[in-house]
C-alpha cells in the first residue's frame, strides 16, 4: 500500500483487511479502509459457485448501487432475471430491485458502491 500526507492512498483489494477480526477475509469494507465517510463502497471476492451478495433490496435505505465486476464473472439476478456480467462491467439498480450475485468463476471480485439520493451517507451499524 501507498500512502501520502496529501490525502490520497493506494491499495489492492487483496491488501484490505476484514472490518472485524472475526469477518471472513472474502468481504472487505473499502469505505471503512480509506476513511471515506460520503457513499459506501465495498468489495467481495469468492470462487465460483459461491454467492457474493444475497438476494436483497434496498427500500428501506433508499440507496442506489452500482456494482463493478472487477475481476472474473457474475451471475446477477435482477428482480428474477439472469443475467452474467464479465469482468469490467458494471450493473446499476434503483433500491426497490430485488438482486443478487453469485460468482461463475474462480475467483471473482465485485466491487458495490452505494448511497440514497439527497440524504447524507450513514455507515451501517455492520461497520460499526
Amino acid at each position: 500500500m501507498t500512502a501520502s500526507a496529501n490525502g490520497w492512498r493506494v491499495a489492492d483489494v487483496a491488501e484490505i483487511p476484514p472490518i472485524k477480526p472475526d469477518w471472513p477475509t472474502t468481504w472487505k469494507s473499502v469505505r471503512h479502509f480509506f476513511g471515506i465517510g460520503g457513499f459506501g463502497i465495498n468489495a467481495v471476492t469468492k470462487d465460483a459457485g459461491e454467492v457474493l451478495i444475497p438476494s436483497h433490496d434496498e427500500t428501506g435505505s433508499g440507496q442506489q448501487e452500482l456494482y463493478f465486476v472487477h475481476a472474473g464473472e457474475v451471475e446477477a439476478t435482477l428482480d428474477g432475471e439472469q443475467v452474467r456480467v464479465a469482468a469490467g462491467g458494471f450493473i446499476s439498480c434503483e433500491p426497490a430491485v430485488n438482486r443478487k450475485f453469485e460468482s461463475t468463476a474462480s475467483p471473482t471480485t465485485l466491487l458495490v458502491v452505494g448511497g440514497a439520493t439527497g440524504k447524507v451517507y450513514e455507515v451501517g451499524p455492520w461497520e460499526q
